[in-house]
């Protein structure tokens, strides 16, 4: 057992950014509390406070590889809840006008086992497996109903926080405070109030929307792929759909749209939508197919990055992370998995600190935490950012050197297509499982500029 870093910590949020850091401080210090805004089951169900929960969801491999370091068993126990095991390369595929590929970009046709496993399942289920591992720690308590309405601060510390549960109105004390309110954050007002100065923040206009429902897989269904997602080529194809296996037989199933064509809620809208699709595998797939549940529409106009790591001075005793840091377009997966990271870095800073290494206890810990964090976000900001920007009606901050990136990854693809160890490591990137840097470092550089020189040359 590590030494402990403080009596009580308080975190704000008890959705999955939240959970995962409670699980965390549960080390460090001798109570944790999580206090939850909304009333919170003690089943799968949708977190009220997560507005994406009804759509298809993505738990990436750097996030599940956090999540089981945390809980050794947490796989076992997301299948035996009824998660679905698919395999990267075989089981996961994706369709576009020229048919059925292995990667993104199309540039693999055949399947090849990259040994990696993902999991597929509702947002509800993966939630409610966190919340029941996190729930089982002696040191913790979870509190719903509970609506943080302020911090206490004295002296230049966060010493506890202020919240309505019931009508009536509590506080708690605290040595550390953790934010994982998600992307409705109230930090920012929070700062204000307490004399600090508040985050510069890097947006991107991604307007992006999708609508969802539940449907029973067909029982004709014997195609090997249990993760699909269908489009076409940007720019020219705004549109996309996906399909995910999840439990009880069920697929959930999601059409996407951006920039004002927005994927209809009612049903006659939604299948016509599904019509025109550049691929009409999805519309087949799902014609005949019994709908489960309502469909349901999620609109997400632009991602945010708030830089706290910027600020020059912050509140003691403090610390912000996951969605209330950045907030990612859903399209591409990352929120959960970039939050865990991020909680993965906090872990580390409290580490050091606890063993003595870092001899300042929970002193400056928002000061060392924030730039750690930044570079956890970095890799998916980039990634989404260079996806978002291929479409020129999205708005903001571009990344630098767009061009020369798109040319030294469209050289990565060929050797992707010939490599399948190249292969499995893109993937490992694209699933955060690696840093972004891990393309552009050797041994591999050398090969991508090669290749990339020889295109150019033809």
């Amino acid at each position: 057992m590590p030494d402990r870093l403080g009596k009580h910590a308080v975190v704000i949020g008890g959705s999955i950014a939240g959970l995962i850091a409670a699980r965390v401080l549960s080390d460090y210090f001798a109570q944790v509390t999580v206090l939850d805004r909304d009333h919170i089951e003690a089943q799968t169900a949708v977190h009220k406070s997560v507005p994406q929960g009804n759509h298809l969801h993505a738990l990436m491999l750097g996030g599940q590889q956090v999540l089981s370091s945390l809980f050794p068993d947490f796989t076992d126990r997301l299948q035996q809840l009824g998660a679905v095991r698919f395999r990267f390369g075989i089981e996961a595929a994706f369709f576009f006008p020229g048919g059925r590929s292995y990667t993104p970009t199309g540039s693999v046709r055949e399947p090849r086992d990259l040994g990696i496993d993902g999991f597929s399942q509702s947002r509800g289920l993966l939630e409610f497996c966190v919340r029941q591992c996190t729930l089982e720690l002696p040191n913790l308590k979870f509190e719903c109903d509970a609506a943080v309405q302020g911090l206490i601060y004295e002296n230049g510390q966060v010493r506890g926080v202020r919240f309505v549960r019931g009508g009536v109105t509590d506080s708690l004390a605290a040595d550390l405070v953790v934010d994982a309110g998600g992307r409705g954050s109230r930090a920012p007002r929070w700062l204000t109030e307490m004399g600090f100065q508040t985050p510069e923040e890097t947006t991107i206009g991604c307007d992006f929307a999708y609508s969802s429902a539940q449907f029973r897989k067909p029982a004709s269904y014997d195609a090997p792929e249990k993760v699909m997602l269908f489009g076409g080529p940007p720019p020219k194809y705004t549109s996309a759909a996906g399909i995910g296996s999840i439990e009880h037989d069920t697929w959930m199933v999601s059409l996407a749209g951006r920039f004002g064509v927005y994927p209809p809620t009612d049903e006659v809208g939604f299948f016509e939508f599904a019509k025109s699709l550049p691929t009409k595998r999805f519309y087949e797939l799902i014609k005949d197919a019994e709908r489960l549940t309502e469909i349901t529409q999620h609109r997400f106009p632009t991602s945010v990055q708030r830089h706290y790591e910027r600020l020059p001075a912050f509140p003691e005793r403090f610390v912000i992370l996951g969605d209330a840091v950045s907030s990612f377009n859903p399209v591409y997966g990352q929120g959960m998995s970039s939050a865990a990271l991020q909680v993965r870095a906090l872990q580390q800073l409290l580490s050091e600190r606890a063993a003595g290494i870092q001899a300042h206890g929970l002193d400056g810990l928002g000061a060392a935490f924030f730039p750690k964090a930044a570079e956890v976000i970095a890799s998916p900001w980039l990634l989404a950012a260079a996806s978002d920007f291929v479409y020129p009606q999205t708005t903001g901050e571009r990344p630098p050197n767009m061009e020369d990136g798109g040319r030294y990854f469209a050289a990565l693809d060929t050797l992707v297509a010939e490599d399948p160890a190249v292969h499995r490591v893109v993937t490992e990137v694209f699933q955060l499982a690696r840093p972004l840097w891990d393309l552009t470092s050797e041994p591999l550089r050398s090969r991508v500029l090669a290749r990339q020189e020889a295109l150019a040359a033809k």
